[in-house]
């Protein structure tokens, strides 16, 4: 068996396992319904890791283990990028619940640091700083990114300006 097909075998005992410690409150099988919908391995492992779906030693056991064996399908997805030469591998780093994607600075993408991508409670955010933004240079740069799905809202506050709303509109919506 390849690891390709070691980290599949080992992630759908990891599934399975989510199944049989779901109870049937609403919100664990809403948490089931979205791992199904989601269109990556990746993205179901993200919601696996936001639930309380199976113990905490064990699920980050089987996640080092399935980014050891299959890093391409289960480490999230590095900062985009121009096409271009090969970047270096991203760095991938699990704290808690926590992931942290370190990726080399590239010229070619007009990134003059480490972009460092955090995801954690549904929430990416991607920091770097930009070599040109009109006259400015060396810009710093912050994506906000909530990957949750349905009706909700995300405060956000920048420099200690008070929260603004961002809301996320439900599918067929329109966010406002």
């Amino acid at each position: 068996m390849n690891a390709k097909d070691a980290a599949d075998s080992l992630y759908q005992a990891l599934l399975t396992e989510a199944q049989q410690w779901a109870c049937d409150d609403t919100e664990d099988q809403e948490v089931l319904n979205a791992i199904d919908r989601a269109h990556t391995r990746h993205d179901k492992l993200a919601l696996l890791q936001n639930s309380s779906l199976v113990p905490a030693d064990l699920l980050s056991a089987i996640t080092d283990a399935l980014l050891t064996l299959d890093p391409a399908t289960y480490s999230p997805d590095p900062a985009p990028t121009t096409l271009g030469p090969a970047m270096p591998d991203p760095e991938l780093h699990r704290i808690r619940d926590a992931s942290i994607t370190v990726v080399d600075a590239s010229s070619e993408d007009n990134t003059p640091s480490d972009v460092y991508e955090i995801q954690v409670h549904g929430i990416s955010v991607v920091i770097c700083r930009r070599a040109q933004w009109g006259p400015a240079t060396n810009v710093p740069y912050v994506r906000i990114e909530d990957q949750n799905e349905g009706q909700g809202l995300l405060l956000v506050e920048v420099n200690n300006g008070g929260e603004h709303e961002h809301p996320r509109a439900s599918p067929g919506e329109s966010a406002a």
